[in-house]
């Protein structure tokens, strides 16, 4: 049962908690070719690129394959409209010019979520194994059976 629980948390803290944080600028250095990236269109981004991705189209979320002074490839594994439909793509490359990106955030570990998420996690499997009688005592600690004091 002890494994049991050092599975559970060794997997919920695995799992962790990922966010977006966003570079400075659009024109600031990008991060390294194969980090997961977020680009947030602008409007006329949006609409340039609806032959592409899709209509109405406001963030892409992927893999940075290069980017250059003209603009970014990116490795698209989802896409979210200003209704907040969410689609799911393969990896498709799609090339996007600085003049169409709004912003853009690169993925990272959030610390905070990730302990929050652990403790909890943790808190939640020790009480399992409290209640299904992973605490208790062993039989070889207990009274013998017979009649009690008198």
């Amino acid at each position: 049962m002890k494994a049991l629980l050092i599975a559970g948390l060794a997997c919920a803290l695995l799992a962790g908690c990922y966010t977006y944080r966003p570079l400075p600028s659009v024109d600031a250095a990008m991060p390294a070719p194969g980090s997961k990236i977020e680009v947030h269109l602008t409007t006329a981004g949006a609409s340039a690129l609806a032959n592409q991705v899709g209509p109405d189209i406001l963030y892409l979320e992927g893999t940075l394959v290069s980017a250059d002074a003209t603009g970014l490839t990116l490795a698209v594994t989802r896409s979210i409209s200003n209704r907040r439909a969410e689609t799911d793509w393969k990896g498709e490359h799609v090339v996007l010019l600085r003049e169409h990106i709004a912003s853009v955030g690169e993925r990272k570990l959030s610390v905070g979520g990730t302990a929050l998420l652990g403790g909890l996690a943790g808190g939640g499997l020790v009480a399992a194994y409290a209640l299904l009688g992973g605490a208790g005592g062993s039989s070889a600690n207990s009274p013998p059976p017979g009649p009690g004091p008198q």
